[in-house]
């Protein structure tokens, strides 16, 4: 186990799982599968999860959207569980909650690709109800070409209501300016740790949490509003002379107070709602405790953070006045490409290949028949199959061939034999 975690960097808790399925996995077989044994296993379970026949109804939820890009390749991917599944759970989302319904990868995507995808995919599964995702040009114009009512995912939209009510705020602005450069000046000295967090730029908006906290425990530092044990922790770790050098650093965020304090009374509104909304799904009733928790907002700012979300929640239900209940996130669907991009990071060199099935394996139940009928019934060159059909000729395919070539001089030039792989 220490060569695995050390040698294998793999995480600790990680190891703890691996070690007793590994159990399970000798006391059947006596013996450790190869790794490209597990990867055809894993292929194959995607596969199976993907193609297997799914219910011709008429009130399939979707959730859509387009994954990370890898050179000119995009994947477009539609998972979908049915109305009736939903309305039963009084619970988030989890993977296997959802159907796989569609993988396909193109060099690129609009909105009528998009349409024509999901006009094949309603002559498989039947009518789609509502679909669940952001608001991307070539989703929503898919969708609409469609005549699919079109849900727009709760974080996305909430983040592009703090996206416009900041993004020229001169205060805010210069507030992350103060940030970068203590990013940029301390991250490699005795007081990296004060340092505040870097936000993900593609979703500056969405991630507000931690720098939020950091912020707050900033300005409490530089009160004095440590607790006598809190006060005692950090002179064991600092000495006073490098204690004050941090205060001495951290002295313009007092200039901030007012923002930090708008900013977090606007962030704990929101995860508020997110735990409504997300837990229990859009409804009159769980609207009406949304209104609640934005009533608490005081700031002139969180007051017109609140009248904007209100509006635009309101505009969501208006979509299907006829519907009770309304699934009003696509998160999960987000979690998935996390753990796929996971994956694929492991290679420098990343390109879309047939291992994008693992985005079907995530949502797969893993119960012993379903296992079994994997494992049994697909086969390598169905894969191979299904591949060629929705990958093509990949960026890696190109690469790899590309960089096969054998060179063999003849009269001063280089003749090249590219092998077909």
């Amino acid at each position: 186990m220490l060569t695995i975690t050390i040698k294998g960097s793999v995480k600790f808790r990680t190891l703890e799982k691996d070690s007793k399925i590994r159990g399970e996995i000798i006391k059947v077989y006596n013996q450790a599968p190869s790794h490209v044994t597990i990867r055809n296993w894993t292929l194959k379970v995607g596969y199976y999860e993907l193609t297997r026949q799914k219910q011709k109804t008429d009130d399939w939820i979707i959730l859509l959207d387009h994954s990370i890009q890898f050179s000119n390749e995009k994947i477009f991917v539609v998972l979908g569980i049915r109305e009736s599944d939903f309305l039963k759970l009084n619970r988030p989302l989890q993977y296997t909650d959802l159907n796989t319904l569609l993988i396909i990868n193109r060099n690129s995507w609009n909105g009528k690709l998009v349409a024509q995808e999901l006009k094949k995919l309603e002559s498989t599964i039947g009518k789609i109800k509502y679909a669940v995702g952001d608001y991307g040009s070539d989703l929503r114009n898919g969708l609409v070409l469609s005549m699919i009512p079109h849900i727009h995912d709760l974080s996305h939209l909430i983040a592009l209501i703090v996206e416009k009510m900041y993004i020229n705020d001169n205060r805010f602005i210069e507030f992350k300016s103060k940030m970068s450069d203590m990013r940029n000046k301390f991250t490699q000295t005795d007081i990296s740790a004060i340092v505040p967090p870097k936000g993900r730029k593609k979703s500056e908006y969405q991630s507000f949490d931690k720098i939020i906290k950091w912020a707050n425990a900033a300005l409490n530092l530089m009160s004095d509003k440590l607790n006598d044990p809190e006060q005692k922790h950090l002179q064991e770790y600092f000495e006073t002379k490098t204690l004050d050098r941090i205060k001495t650093e951290l002295s313009w965020i007092s200039q901030y107070s007012e923002l930090i304090t708008e900013l977090s009374e606007i962030n704990h509104s929101i995860k508020e709602v997110e735990k409504e909304l997300k837990n229990n799904g859009l409804s009159k009733l769980s609207f009406e405790k949304c209104k609640k928790i934005l009533e608490k907002l005081e700031s002139d700012n969180g007051k017109k953070f609140k009248e904007i979300l209100i509006s635009k929640i309101n505009q969501q239900i208006q979509l299907l006045p006829s519907i009770d209940t309304i699934l009003f996130s696509s998160d999960i669907l987000e979690s998935i490409f996390g753990k796929y991009k996971n994956r694929v990071s492991e290679n420098p060199m990343a390109s879309t290949t047939c291992l994008m099935l693992i985005i079907a394996a995530f949502t797969c139940n893993l119960t012993e028949e379903n296992v079994k009928q994997s494992i049994e019934n697909v086969k390598i060159a169905d894969i191979k199959k299904w591949s060629q059909e929705n990958i093509g000729n990949s960026q890696f395919k190109k690469r790899k061939i590309s960089l096969s070539g054998r060179y063999k001089k003849t009269g001063g030039t280089f003749l090249s034999k590219t092998e077909n792989f």
